[in-house]
């Protein structure tokens, strides 16, 4: 009967221990990998209406995330905004014409040139000698708060702003609104706005030509701008200048198949 008894114990223990870990993964999936948490909207203290998306990057091509670049654009078309912020550097757009973001917001940027839609690069990072490859830090939202903040500040009352990051800076900049007094708005039927219904989706004309010039800069431009810098240590310079850059070239712009012949998931 005793071992019985324990038997019993050490069963309820482990699923006790196995429904803590079901309900943390299921927390973790509902707050950073369900699409529907990743839009949000607020009212500016300028009475501007301000959605706020989070994406997934190269990681919108898994199918098993169920979040697509067309349930992306969706977003985007749905809340039919008048300025679109992307999470990209404002400094390399207006010096080398290309957006330096990640492949959603080189989508983004596509669909609103088609479009006609004004955008505005809010992203914010730069290369020293603590430079560490995909990460991000307070400073970095911080300083992509700002930009955001200061650019809403040169637009009029009513304007409607779509900011598009990725997932990893949805909650920081959600933090950062509130703390600004933004005033945080309910929306009803979030799953709708990742839908559109009624026609074949297709990616943006420009979306292969805009990453083609992204992909070229990476591949052979910017590892030119990290070289000439002297005050960066050979350690961090290799990390861009080091590789082969044609292959690295070649990767990316397998991407442009995808958005040729409209295809939304890689194999």
């Amino acid at each position: 009967m005793k071992q019985i008894r324990v038997k019993r114990i050490a069963a309820g223990a482990v699923i006790c221990v196995l429904l803590i870990v079901f309900a943390a993964l299921a927390l973790l999936w509902n707050h950073y990998l369900n699409k529907n948490s990743l839009l949000g909207r607020f009212l500016t203290k300028q009475n501007q209406e301000v959605y706020l998306l989070g994406t997934f990057h190269t990681n919108h091509f898994n199918k098993w995330l169920n979040y697509s670049m067309e349930d992306m654009l969706s977003v985007v078309e749905n809340v039919a905004p008048d300025v679109v912020f992307i999470e990209a550097r404002e400094e390399y757009f207006q010096e080398y014409n290309v957006v330096d973001g990640p492949i959603d917001m080189n989508v983004v940027y596509s669909y609103c040139l088609d479009k006609g839609i004004r955008v505005e690069m809010i992203d914010w990072w730069e290369v020293d000698n603590n430079y560490q490859s995909n990460t991000t830090s307070t400073l970095r939202d911080d300083q992509i708060f700002c930009k955001i903040n200061d650019k809403l500040q040169q637009l009029e009352e009513k304007t409607t702003v779509l900011v598009v990051c990725g997932a990893g800076h949805f909650y920081p900049q959600v933090e950062r609104f509130c703390k600004e007094g933004f005033e945080k708005q309910s929306i009803d039927n979030k799953k709708s706005y990742f839908e559109i219904k009624g026609r074949e989706f297709t990616y943006p004309p420009s979306a292969a030509e805009v990453w083609e010039k992204r992909s070229y800069f990476y591949a052979y431009t910017y590892p030119g701008i990290i070289s000439m810098d002297e005050s960066l240590e050979e350690s961090i310079k290799i990390q861009f200048t080091g590789g082969d850059h044609d292959a690295f070239y070649r990767q990316q712009m397998e991407y442009c198949k995808l958005f040729e012949e409209n295809i939304l998931y890689k194999e």
